[in-house]
C-alpha cells in the first residue's frame, strides 16, 4: 500500500472549495487525532485514530464532524481513496480506473 501513497501538493488543490487545502487537512487530522480516512466509493468512509481506535459520529445515526465530512466530500470528488497523515506528511491514494469495456 505504501508505494501507492504520494504526497499532497498545493496544486491538488486548485479546484477545490475553500478551506480545503494542505493546511485544512493538517489541521483536522491534528484537532481529531486521525491516522487515515478511507474511501470506499459510495458514501462509505472510513477513519482511524492514531491509537488505532475507529473515529466514529459523536451520536449513533448521526454525521462526522463538519470538518471531516468536508474532507469526505472531498474525496468523493476527486477520486481519493486513501488520505493519511505519515510522519507529518499528508499523503494520498487515487481510487484505481476503472477501464471501459464497450468498445467505444
Amino acid at each position: 500500500m505504501q508505494e501507492d501513497l504520494v504526497e499532497f501538493q498545493e496544486a491538488d488543490f486548485e479546484f477545490a472549495a475553500p478551506p480545503m487545502s494542505k493546511d485544512f487537512l493538517i489541521r483536522v487530522f491534528e484537532k481529531y487525532d486521525l491516522k487515515f480516512i478511507a474511501y470506499f466509493g459510495g458514501d462509505m468512509f472510513y477513519a482511524e485514530m492514531t491509537d488505532e481506535e475507529p473515529f466514529v459520529p459523536f451520536y449513533g445515526n448521526t454525521y462526522y464532524v463538519d470538518e471531516v465530512e468536508f474532507i469526505m466530500d472531498f474525496m468523493a470528488k476527486e477520486r481519493i481513496s486513501l488520505i493519511m497523515c505519515e510522519d507529518g506528511s499528508m499523503m494520498r491514494k487515487s481510487a484505481p480506473m476503472l477501464s471501459d469495456d464497450s468498445g467505444l
